[in-house]
């Protein structure tokens, strides 16, 4: 008999987590400890439990950050506790701390001991606190530590801890990084630490059925199909598949369990790699849906708002069933009039819900009455009331206008598009909307010109400082700007920045051997090798006029985001669809190819005739693992190297709805390294 496959519960995860970080504290023998945190895992360990039960299980007195402060607490302070618990992430700003701090209070309290819990920790953090601290262990004996990483006494008075964390599960996303950039400084300069940790966890939800404590592996997930676009999507593939893959089930399988799963378990999974270099623009945008634009403006962090001042209403999301089953995917401007009709209806208390015959009203009376009582319900609506009304307050002139530029900015020619930039600059707008503009209009032209670009640079130094002249050649470097040469003599040719467009173009019809030499070295590449024009016709990343379709008032109140909306457009200004999303959605529909419809002639998914290779430099990856032409995987699971956006997140639900609608429902997996937005990237090139 065929047992029932269990449903997916991605939250066990962060269960694991949570056990891995308690099993670590519980492994640290002295009381009256001092708690020392890093700002940047509060709102994880938040998200986690409560740190009452951190304090308990770690038996801490107090808990205080890791920063400056802690380097000056005074001896008659210290000395009230027997060790220093000292919970944080690998980083360089964490070793200089960590330097700074134990010294100063080695000196002031010589017999104080350090517990330092490192979120997972590696051997070349073991080897840089090592020679910080003079420890006892030599580069050989580092080297030959086996994985995961155990307890370590690297001095008489300091032991290191490994908390070993799988994904995290946030937002319906599982992330791998935690940091400030969101990982984005990792996929420019270390790419390779991306990879690896993505490669993990995938590795961690395809196997999440297989326990070594238990007797009988559930297998949840068989790969079918693999796609894959860009050198590092390439990359992480081959790795899982030559590498990761074959190491675990060595390790975690019989002989025999193996033969089962390679030959006769059936596959039910496809799996998509996408490169973040391959659409910048949607990293750049102000995002429009409501949880996008709360994240812009106010921040959020492991389901939870930052910012928002109003403490009349819970900042929590995780477990807001309005939030999550209604208005996180909507674009904004439907927050108000949807607000109103539910405070309607939970006044009426369904007193017209009889033979309506209205099935899309009945979505929204059926989402208000699973909201539980009649006070949560107006608690809920309350609540959203607040947050919509404190987004409206944030929005000021210099917001609108920019939003304003956005959305005109496609209809704009390049000398209207640079007058624009001038005029915000000129008008000292903040600079959070000088860097999108500027390189939008080089996406949108394929290229800045030189000239210009050194006009920018003196102009930005002469409104923002020479910081954010620094800040733009950062742009460059990474190849988010392509400078255009139109003269030998100026600042940013003199670099060796300047690039003739022409050249550019011939090069694109090169296509013998893709340019991998930057791989595991940076994300930064330039990888549209046609002009911008063609390829935002091709893939219909502005829907015509003619193709949105008025939507009915009986749609707008469906809970369905496919009932609601007529193409994805509403996520970003500008009319604008992603082209990572359009990458993905490719494979299952091609509906959308207006300009030069392209027909899917085969059963499974594919990228066929779509051009890929001539429009997008990177390598592209199609494999059919399990030999099967069908589309009727269970799963899929998305891979975003570098980040995601919260518009592609919406999308992405898109297009899971638009499955299901087909008959071909998929449960879509989204994997990155983090939720990312435009302030990671200004926060990145002014580090």
């Amino acid at each position: 008999m065929t047992k029932k496959t269990p449903p997916i519960d991605l939250n066990q995860f962060n269960e694991s987590n949570l056990n891995n970080l308690i099993s670590q504290l519980n492994r640290i023998y002295s009381t009256s400890n001092l708690l020392v945190l890093d700002p940047i895992l509060s709102p994880l360990i938040n998200s986690l439990t409560t740190f009452s039960i951190i304090k308990e299980n770690g038996h801490c007195q107090n808990v205080t950050w890791l920063n400056d402060e802690l380097s000056e607490l005074p001896s008659s302070v210290l000395s009230k506790y027997s060790s220093l618990i000292i919970l944080i992430p690998e980083s360089d700003d964490n070793l200089h701390k960590l330097e700074k701090s134990i010294r100063h209070i080695q000196q002031e309290n010589p017999g104080l001991k350090f517990n330092i819990i490192v979120k997972d920790l590696t051997k070349s953090f073991v080897y840089q606190l090592n020679k910080l601290f003079n420890g006892i262990f030599d580069f050989e004996k580092i080297l030959a530590l086996p994985e995961p990483l155990k307890r370590l006494s690297i001095t008489s008075k300091i032991k290191l801890f490994n908390w070993s964390t799988e994904p995290l599960y946030t937002d319906g996303i599982l992330i791998t990084e935690t940091n400030s950039f969101s990982a984005l400084d990792d996929y420019y300069s270390r790419p390779i630490k991306s990879i690896n940790q993505l490669n993990k966890a995938v590795l961690d939800v395809l196997f999440m059925g297989i326990k070594d404590n238990e007797e009988e592996h559930k297998h949840l997930f068989k790969l079918r199909n693999i796609f894959g676009k860009g050198n590092h999507s390439e990359l992480l593939i081959k790795t899982l598949l030559q590498a990761q893959m074959p190491s675990f089930l060595n390790e975690h399988m019989s002989p025999s369990e193996i033969e089962f799963y390679e030959d006769k378990l059936h596959s039910n999974t496809d799996l998509v790699v996408i490169e973040r270099n391959l659409d910048m623009m949607p990293v750049l945008f102000s995002q429009l849906t409501y949880h996008g634009i709360i994240d812009d403006l106010f921040g959020i962090e492991f389901e939870s708002i930052v910012n928002l001042k109003d403490d009349t209403v819970s900042k929590s999301l995780s477990k807001d069933e309005l939030y999550n089953q209604d208005l996180k995917h909507l674009n904004f401007s439907a927050i108000g009039s949807r607000l109103n009709k539910m405070a309607k209806l939970i006044q009426q208390k369904f007193k017209d819900s009889g033979n309506s015959g209205d099935t899309n009203l009945d979505d929204m009376k059926t989402l208000v009455s699973n909201l539980g009582s009649l006070t949560l319900q107006q608690d809920l609506v309350k609540k959203h009331t607040v947050i919509g009304e404190s987004v409206l307050a944030r929005i000021n002139n210099e917001y609108e206008k920019f939003l304003t530029l956005q959305n005109d900015i496609f209809e704009m020619d390049y000398k209207l598009q640079m007058s624009k930039l001038k005029s915000f600059i000129n008008a000292n707008y903040q600079i959070e909307f000088i860097w999108p503009t500027i390189l939008l209009i080089g996406y949108i032209n394929d290229g800045i010109s030189s000239k210009d670009l050194e006009k920018i640079s003196t102009d930005l130094q002469d409104n923002y400082g020479l910081t954010a002249a620094i800040a733009l050649e950062k742009l460059v470097d990474l190849k988010l700007i392509r400078v255009i040469n139109d003269s030998s003599n100026d600042f940013f040719t003199s670099l060796g920045w300047g690039t003739s467009q022409k050249k550019h173009q011939a090069a694109a019809t090169h296509n013998l051997h893709e340019d991998d030499s930057e791989v595991a070295i940076t994300g930064g590449k330039d990888v549209l090798k046609s002009n911008y024009t063609l390829i935002n016709k091709f893939w219909n990343l502005h829907p015509y006029e003619d193709e949105v379709v008025e939507t009915t008032p009986a749609k707008q109140d469906s809970t369905n985001l496919v009932q609601q909306y007529p193409n994805p457009s509403f996520t970003l200004p500008g009319n604008t669809v992603p082209l990572t999303f359009r990458i993905i959605e490719s494979l299952y529909f091609r509906d959308f190819l207006k300009y030069k419809p392209v027909n899917n002639i085969k059963s499974r998914p594919n990228w066929d005739n779509l051009g890929l290779n001539t429009m997008l430099a990177g390598k592209t990856v199609d494999m059919n693992l399990d030999n099967v032409n069908d589309d009727k995987s269970k799963y899929l699971i998305i891979v975003i190297i570098g980040g995601i956006t919260r518009s592609e997140l919406t999308c992405l639900k898109y297009l899971e709805e638009r499955l299901k609608a087909r008959g071909t429902p998929k449960e879509i997996i989204v994997i990155s390294n983090g939720i990312i937005k435009n302030q990671n990237i200004w926060q990145y090139i002014t580090q």
